[in-house]
């Protein structure tokens, strides 16, 4: 992540007020250690034959980490103090490991992920630091590859479900997300007013999100890939 860091402390005291709460809340909800998605993830592997999806959630897991050590280094260079616990933030840990499976665990996160997609442009636009506009860049490219990744792997989960069953997963996931995005908007409503977010308008885009991400997350509406763990290459007769 090529960040300037060079530039030091570059937010204004009017700045750092308005987006302290939300920057420490999405720091923390950034630094998982992912124990129990790892387990799940080798779970899978060990079922399915899939030997290299445990590797890539590992990867998925240090770019997660990797977006909360750069917020945290922000925060540290502007005088924000980080939290070691927040109550949106327990409630998603505790969501990820309810029914102890990867499809939970993963609809949880990439519920987070879609958020972030719309969040983090509106906290680039909420300041003129050069610094963070910079890493909010980086960390949404990067979501935007983990919501792909991930609603593959659901799609690939759901596959061969009746109808109905995809159905009602999906309604589900509905009565996750949007009271979510409620709670998140009213939450960060300070810095999101800043980045030019109304509450109105940041529910419309988590929508427009969500909505797309049900399609993908849909096997009946996408091709999913068949991985072959066969050789690549066949022995000598």
């Amino acid at each position: 992540m090529r960040i300037p860091w060079y530039i030091g402390a570059d937010l204004t005291e009017v700045e750092r007020r308005a987006i302290a709460h939300s920057i420490r809340v999405f720091q923390l909800g950034e630094s998982s250690e992912g124990r129990n998605l790892m387990r799940y993830a080798k779970q899978w592997a060990e079922r399915s034959g899939d030997g290299a999806y445990p590797e890539a959630i590992r990867m998925l897991i240090a770019e997660e980490q990797r977006h909360a050590s750069a917020l945290g280094r922000f925060m540290d260079l502007n005088g924000i103090a980080r939290i070691k616990r927040g109550y949106t933030d327990g409630v998603f840990r505790r969501l990820r490991n309810l029914f102890g499976s990867l499809e939970v665990s993963i609809a949880v996160l990439v519920t987070a992920e879609l958020i972030a997609k719309v969040y983090y442009p509106a906290l680039r636009a909420a300041t003129q630091s050069s610094v963070l506009r910079r890493t909010c860049e980086l960390i949404e490219r990067e979501e935007i590859s983990h919501v792909e990744f991930q609603t593959e792997q659901l799609a690939r989960l759901r596959s061969g479900r009746p109808g109905a069953v995809i159905c009602a997963t999906h309604w589900l996931q509905r009565l996750l997300f949007y009271p979510t995005i409620f709670v998140v908007g009213l939450s960060h409503r300070r810095a999101l007013s800043c980045g030019g977010l109304s509450l109105g308008q940041f529910w419309l885009r988590c929508r427009r999100e969500f909505l797309d991400a049900i399609v993908q997350m849909d096997p009946r509406k996408r091709s999913i890939e068949r991985r072959s763990h066969q050789p690549a290459i066949s022995p000598a007769r």
